[in-house]
C-alpha cells in the first residue's frame, strides 16, 4: 500500500443518546482514501444536553472497506462496521519525537506503486526542498514539483533510486510512507522529509499470532526518510516501507505506465497487498528495481521461516537525516540540526 495526493468524499455514521444532562456522541468517519488501506477512525465526545427528554437516534451502518488479515497481509475486504479497534499505544507528541525518544509497539508494511511521492508536492513539510520525483518516460529528475502523478495520468513518478539498500550487515537505509492516523506521534505532511531510525523487535501480531520479524532480522536497524504520507491507516501501524515487489496497493497503473513492456502484475506477482512471496518474483521487475526487490529476501528475510518476516514490529525514533538518503531524495528538514544523529557504524558490507 502507499500514499498520494488524491482525495475522496467522507461519510459519517452518528449515534446520539441524550440523557437529562449530557450526551455522548460516537462518530465514525471513513477517512479520505489515498492509496493505503482504508479504515475507520472513531472518536467519542461529551457535549452539553439541550433537552431533559432522553431520545435516541440511530443511523443505519453503511458498507465500508475495512482491513482484514489474509495470509498475514493487509487486504481490503468489504464489511459492515461502526467501530474500529483502538490503538494500544499511549499518545506520543511531536516534541517527544524531536528529542529522539523511542516509540514502541508499532508495526510496518511494504509497498511500491511508482506513484509520485506525496511529499514531492510543493508546501509539504518543513523542508528546504520537496522530495524529488522523476519523469516516467526518461527517468530524469523533474525540477517542477507541480507535475501530476503517473498514477493520475501525469508524468511524475517515484525515482527508481528511492529504494532500500544495505549499509552494513546490521543496518539498511531507504524510504517510507508514514501512516499518520495512529497515536504514535506521526502527524501528516509535517513528517515529509524527516528521517526515522527503526529497530526491528521480536514480537508477533496478537490477532492470530502471525508474522513479525524473522530471528535473523531481530535487532537489525533501518533508517528511513519519509517521502509519502498515508492518512487512511489507524492503529499501531507506523511505516509503509518502500520496497519494489512488495505490493502496489490501491494504485496499479503507475508502474506499467512508467516501464513500457511490463504488465501491472509484474511488479507484485499479481498480489497487490503483500507482493511476491519469493525472491524468484523479482526477476519480472525492471532491471533497476531487482536488487532492491531481492533485498527484501536477503537482508529483510521476508517469509524466510515459519511465516516470518511479515509486517514486522519496530521501535522507532526521529534522527538526523544521513547524507546517504538526502542525496537521493533532495529533501532536507529545516530543523535537522536540532535532531540527534543515529550511529551508523562501518559501511563495510559484511
Amino acid at each position: 500500500s502507499s500514499s498520494s495526493s488524491s482525495s475522496s468524499s467522507s461519510s459519517t455514521i452518528t449515534t446520539t443518546t441524550t440523557p437529562p444532562t449530557t450526551a455522548t456522541v460516537l462518530t465514525t468517519t471513513v477517512l479520505p482514501s489515498t492509496s493505503m488501506t482504508t479504515v475507520l477512525l472513531s472518536t467519542t465526545t461529551t457535549v452539553p444536553s439541550t433537552t431533559a427528554t432522553p431520545t435516541t437516534t440511530t443511523m443505519p451502518p453503511t458498507e465500508t472497506t475495512v482491513p482484514r488479515t489474509t495470509a498475514g497481509f493487509l487486504a481490503p475486504t468489504t464489511g459492515t462496521t461502526t467501530t474500529s479497534a483502538a490503538s494500544t499505544l499511549p499518545p506520543t507528541t511531536t516534541e517527544q519525537q524531536d528529542l529522539g525518544e523511542w516509540v514502541t509497539g508499532t508495526w510496518t508494511t511494504g509497498y511500491w506503486d511508482c506513484c509520485k511521492p506525496s511529499c514531492a508536492w510543493p508546501g509539504r513539510g518543513n523542508v528546504i526542498k520537496p522530495t524529488r520525483s522523476c519523469d516516467a518516460r526518461t527517468g530524469e529528475v523533474l525540477w517542477d514539483p507541480s507535475v501530476h502523478s503517473v498514477c493520475m495520468g501525469g508524468m511524475a513518478a517515484t525515482c527508481t533510486d528511492q529504494k532500500p539498500f544495505v549499509y552494513n550487515s546490521s543496518l539498511s537505509m531507504g524510504f517510507a510512507a508514514a501512516a499518520v492516523s495512529g497515536r504514535h506521534g506521526l502527524s501528516g505532511d509535517a513528517n515529509c522529509g524527516q528521517c526515522f531510525e527503526l529497530k526491528f523487535v521480536d514480537r508477533v501480531h496478537s490477532s492470530g499470532n502471525w508474522g513479525g520479524a524473522d530471528a535473523d532480522l531481530v535487532g537489525k536497524r533501518m533508517i528511513v526518510q519519509v517521502t509519502n504520507i498515508g492518512f487512511d491507516v489507524t492503529g499501531d501501524h507506523s511505516f509503509d516501507l518502500q520496497i519494489p515487489g512488495a505490493g502496489q496497493g490501491a494504485f496499479t497503473s503507475g508502474c506499467a505506465a512508467q516501464f513500457a513492456g511490463h504488465s501491472s502484475g509484474d511488479f507484485d506477482c499479481n498480489n497487490r497487498y503483500g507482493g511476491c512471496d519469493s525472491k524468484d518474483g523479482c526477476a519480472k521487475l525492471p532491471a533497476e528495481l531487482r536488487e532492491a526487490c531481492e533485498w527484501r529476501y536477503d537482508w529483510f528475510h521476508w517469509l524466510n521461516h515459519a511465516g516470518k518476516t511479515n509486517n514486522p514490529y519496530v521501535d522507532f525514533r526521529r534522527v538526523r537525516c544521513p547524507e546517504q538518503l538526502t542525496s537521493i531524495s533532495g529533501a532536507i528538514p529545516a530543523d535537522d540540526d536540532e535532531v540527534p544523529a543515529a550511529e551508523l557504524g562501518s559501511d563495510l558490507l559484511v
